[in-house]
């Protein structure tokens, strides 16, 4: 396979060349290595999806020299967009635009070689990471292990070294569909000590949003959701025309397994768009603050695709029967009831990167929470 150096002019010409007459490279950006192709070919974008292995539905992202490149493919360029674009292009952020037909990412990147790739192939670029779906995202040109390229373009190490944030700017507000800070999602069963993990994480400097919260919010104010909620469950609505009945929804949801599937299925959309709406408010705030997420519910809600690591908390069964008797005021009848209908733990471990493991009390559980701080968020 050939290698081109990324430092040379004469080799960074002739990869842009190779990528205009339809061949996949694979060239270095400031966050992760990927492979490109001429956006405008069927045939080139095609290979791209072949040789990742990445399922065709998923639309690629498409690298544009700055500015004017997004417009060429945009219907229109959004006033938040262009101040997005003024203040972080070139660099890792891919900005959802809209076009006649849709929407499309465009990114413009921060790495010498690629705007020079760029430059030299004359078209806009689509690109994705240069390893196999699911795999880790190569940090350089050493790492790439796939084949079927038409070459590689080495230009060292990534310097940010983690994929760039993407933020939909066709909705008002913004939604972020992926940050470039960390994003620590935390679940577990009722009692298992969430509430003390996101207490530090907040105090060590991460955003907290708490999707009970964010679901008690949308309750008062999303209309949507309430209508759908009132087609479904109008037994939590007492008074016609009234308010949602939480206490109600709340007996029907963990009385019965397919109410709470039910419950679930209608609210996790409302939850997951404010929720990324809310992300989108902090990275506009600053776009290095870490968040943190608590949904009992992360897992197959749509909120594990916001996450860089997912956490499981965990802790003794007794000792969760009785925070929560104590915290909500219930029977031990009803807490086992409340507890029987939620996953186990086994689930929740199974499901996420690291296990927290609650049962030595709140300062073993705080210092757990400190060393994951310092192993996933980068200062």
């Amino acid at each position: 396979m050939r290698i081109f150096d990324g430092f040379n002019d004469a080799d960074l010409r002739e990869a842009g060349v190779l990528l205009r007459g339809g061949e996949v490279l694979a060239i270095p950006t400031e966050t992760v290595y990927g492979l490109a192709a001429d956006a405008s070919s069927p045939a080139a974008v095609a290979r791209i999806y072949a040789i990742k292995g990445r399922p065709d539905n998923k639309p690629l992202p498409v690298l544009v020299a700055g500015l004017e490149g997004a417009e060429t493919l945009c219907s229109h360029i959004p006033g938040i967009a262009r101040e997005l674009i003024a203040a972080h292009w070139p660099g890792p952020l891919t900005l959802v635009l809209p076009t006649s037909g849709g929407t499309i990412a465009c990114r413009c990147p921060a790495h010498p070689a690629a705007l020079e790739v760029l430059r030299h192939a004359g078209v806009p670029l689509a690109l994705t990471s240069a390893n196999l779906s699911g795999k880790p995202p190569p940090l350089s040109a050493s790492q790439i292990t796939l084949t079927g390229l038409g070459g590689i373009v080495d230009g060292g190490e990534c310097a940010v070294g983690r994929p760039s944030a993407i933020l939909d700017v066709t909705k008002d507000p913004p939604e972020l569909l992926r940050h470039s800070a960390a994003v620590i999602g935390v679940t577990g069963g009722s009692g298992a000590g969430k509430s003390v993990v996101m207490d530090r994480l907040e105090e060590l400097g991460a955003a907290v949003i708490r999707a009970d919260d964010i679901y008690h919010k949308l309750l008062r104010s999303d209309e949507g959701l309430l209508e759908k909620l009132r087609d479904r469950f109008i037994d939590a609505f007492p008074i016609p025309g009234g308010s949602f009945d939480r206490t109600v929804m709340r007996r029907l949801a963990f009385s019965d397994p397919q109410a709470l599937a039910d419950l679930n299925r209608i609210t996790h959309p409302h939850v997951v768009s404010e929720i990324r709406r809310v992300m989108a408010s902090v990275f506009l705030q600053n776009n290095e603050t870490p968040v943190a997420i608590e949904a009992i519910a992360l897992i197959g809600s749509g909120l594990e695709g916001l996450c860089s690591v997912k956490v499981a908390v965990t802790a003794p069964f007794e000792e969760r029967v009785r925070r929560i008797m104590e915290r909500d005021g219930l029977s031990r009848e009803d807490t086992l009831k409340r507890i029987q209908n939620q996953k186990s733990d086994e689930y929740y471990t199974a499901n996420c990167d690291i296990d927290l493991e609650n049962n030595k009390g709140t300062p073993e559980l705080t210092e757990k929470v400190d060393n994951l701080w310092k192993a996933n968020v980068k200062p």
